[in-house]
Parts: C-alpha cells; structure tokens; sequence
C-alpha cells in the first residue's frame, strides 16, 4: 500500500499575488475558470481604461489558480505559457507549488476531482453559487495526504493519459447530433423515392385552434403536451404532464392530429399524437383531411428540406417564431395512394434505425461521461 504523509495546504501550495497597474494606451486579456475542472479560457482584450480602479493579478505559468467562487465545483487549473502575461481578477487565487513535496498535474487532479474537492469544499461556507467563496486562511489551514513525489507523477502522468484517450474518443465518435441531422436529411430521400411532385401543407391538412381556457371543458383531454415534451428532430413524444389547475389558455388536440413547434421552429419538434390532450398555444395543430396519411406528412414536415425552408424564413428574428401562413403554404412531397403504404413501410424501417442509432450514441455518451469520475476514483483509491 502506498505510504502517504501529511501536509498543510500552505506547505504545499503557498498564495502568490502580483498586482499590477495597467498602463494607459495598453491592452489585457482577463482569464476565467471553467468549472469541473475543464481548463482555462481567455476573455477578449480590453483596454486599460476599460479595467481602471479594478484589482488584477498577473498570471504565470506553472501557477495552480483557483475560482474562489467557484472552486467548490472545481474550478481548478494551471497556467500554460499560453496564459503568460495575461491578468486575472482578485477572485482568480494564483499558487505556486513547492516542488519538493509536489507535482503540479497531481494537485490539479486532486483538487478537482479528488479527495481535495472535499477540502475545498470544506474551507467555502455558504450554501451555493456566490455564497460558497473559498476562504483562502481556512484553505491554507486544511490538511491533505499525498504520496510521495515520484507516486504524485506516475499517477499523475497516467491520469493525463487516459483522460487524454477519453476526450480523443468523445471527439472521434458520432453523437447524438449526428443522429439528428440523419433523421431530418434521411427522411427526404426516403419521402423523395415515392413522391410524385409537391402538394402545399394547407392541400393535405388544416389548422385547428380548439382553445381551451381554464375552468373550461376539456373533453378527453388528460394530459399537458409541451415542447419541452417532444424531442427534436425524431418526432417522438419524451413526456407529458397530468392536467391540474392550468394557467392560460391551451390548444386541444386528437388522435392523428399533427403538433408543430412553431415557436424556435429550429429545433424542430413535430410529433404525431396518439391520445387526446391539451398542448400549449406555442404549438400550431395541424389536422389531415384524408389525402395523404397523417405519419407522411408529420415526417415530411421534420424532413431536412422544410427545415431549411423554415430557418430561411426565421434565421433573423430574435425570438423565431413561424407564422402559420408560411408554414401552411410550404410544399411537402405529395405520395399518391398507390405508394403510401410502401412509403410507410421505408419510413417506419428508417425511423426505426435513426432512434436506434440515436439512443447508442446517446448510451456511448454516458459511457464517456462517466470515465472521468472513474479514472480519478482510481487514482485516488490506489487502483491506478
């Protein structure tokens, strides 16, 4: 079992600060943390007089810097020659690590991720966000075990590796955003092999606004559709909500009644209802007449082509919202009733493969997520 010996903080990591006076005429560029962890980033350049009568540090590399107000979620890095010579602001902590007793990819892993979290967390009072600042006596105070310094730089070296690998195979993989856009694009060709021309959203269905206010019948109606219960892209229903006392008014909707997003209409929520309910009024419903079957035209109105058509339409709103005479008078891939049940058959077969894809990649991202967590429980538990 490796031997651990017993450090204060402060002799092990001492608080550097080096204040500095920008010089009028000059620029800066300010560092931020990200939390968990994740590195540091660089802020856009500013000018002197932009930062006069603010406290900044300078940053050197080497310097294990700590979020002090972030630093209990593991807002936690060290300083490359790529942030030499840039500042941070009084809430960015800059140490110095005493190489005697300890690798600096040691303590980063260990103050992130680690045992050490736990010491941080210890030293910052408060509940959450902005109320959990690090104090940096009580921090210097803590006490911490560390192996010795030739153990810190072999476990060290091997967790950089294998964090290196997981984030070379998270980039490498397909995500489920590729599964996205295969289901939007592959639906046009599997709509395009049985199409003959082109009919107008309005030719095949019409809009129903059966509004429901509160207090008033509901029908059949027992749960609440929202967008935030459809999943873009795929057409399927991921939630709903039993109705209780509903505030403002909804849209009622039935069987084979078509839902649309309209409102961020980029992200693409179309979804077929198979129940009666109510959905909300940022939600268009569309109910066929009969000319072609209602599962045609709800994929050809999440297919790549109309997509587009509506991106171009909403691209430079601040708040994309589709009108329904636009979406009405698109053009959708018309099927004659000669081709529609095999047209069925290919778009079930592929929607079937795209969901199927889309919750492997989705499977392999927990997968990858969850390595992170591991590879340092490892490390820390002598099992690396």
């Amino acid at each position: 079992m490796t031997e651990l010996t017993e450090y204060a903080v402060e002799d092990v990591i001492t608080l550097v600060r080096r204040p500095i006076r920008p010089v009028a005429g000059e620029t800066y560029r300010e560092i931020g943390l990200r939390s968990f962890g994740k590195g540091i980033f660089h802020k856009d350049p500013v000018a002197a007089e932009a930062i006069a009568g603010k406290k900044v540090f300078k940053i050197q590399p080497g310097d294990l810097i700590f979020s002090n107000v972030f630093a209990w979620e593991g807002a936690v890095a060290i300083a490359s020659d790529q942030e030499r010579g840039m500042i941070g602001s009084h809430r960015f902590m800059t140490h110095e690590v005493n190489a005697e007793v300890a690798d600096a990819r040691y303590l980063l892993h260990y103050f992130y991720g680690g045992p050490g979290l736990d010491v941080i967390r210890g030293a910052s009072p408060g509940s959450a966000g902005r109320n959990r600042t690090l104090g940096t006596r009580a921090f210097a105070a803590k006490r911490i075990l560390l192996p010795s310094l030739v153990e810190q730089r072999r476990i060290a070296h091997k967790v950089d590796l294998l964090l290196m690998a997981q984030t070379k195979a998270a980039v490498q993989s397909p995500n489920v955003g590729d599964a996205q856009n295969l289901a939007a694009l592959g639906l046009d060709k599997v709509l395009g092999r049985w199409a003959k021309g082109s009919v107008r959203v309005d030719g095949v269905c019409r809009l129903v606004s059966d509004t429901v206010h509160p207090g008033a019948d509901r029908g059949e109606a027992t749960q609440f559709v929202g967008l935030e219960h459809i999943a873009p892209h795929f057409g399927e229903r991921i939630g709903s909500r039993p109705l209780g006392e509903e505030k403002g008014r909804k849209f009622r909707f039935a069987p084979g009644d078509i839902l649309y997003g309209y409102l961020r209409p980029y992200l693409n929520k179309v979804w077929l209802a198979d129940q009666h309910g109510l959905c909300s009024v940022e939600q268009y419903v569309l109910r066929p007449t009969g000319v072609m079957p209602a599962e045609l035209i709800a994929a050809s109105l999440r297919s790549k082509r109309i997509l587009d058509e509506v991106l171009g339409a909403t691209h430079n709103l601040q708040l994309p919202r589709l009108r329904s005479g636009l979406l009405l008078a698109m053009e959708i891939p018309f099927i004659p009733p000669a081709h529609q049940a095999q047209a069925l058959a290919d778009l079930r077969e592929f929607d079937e493969k795209v969901r199927k894809l889309a919750r492997t990649q989705q499977h392999r991202d927990e997968v990858l997520a969850a390595l992170s967590p591991a590879i340092l429980d490892a490390a820390f538990s002598g099992r690396l």
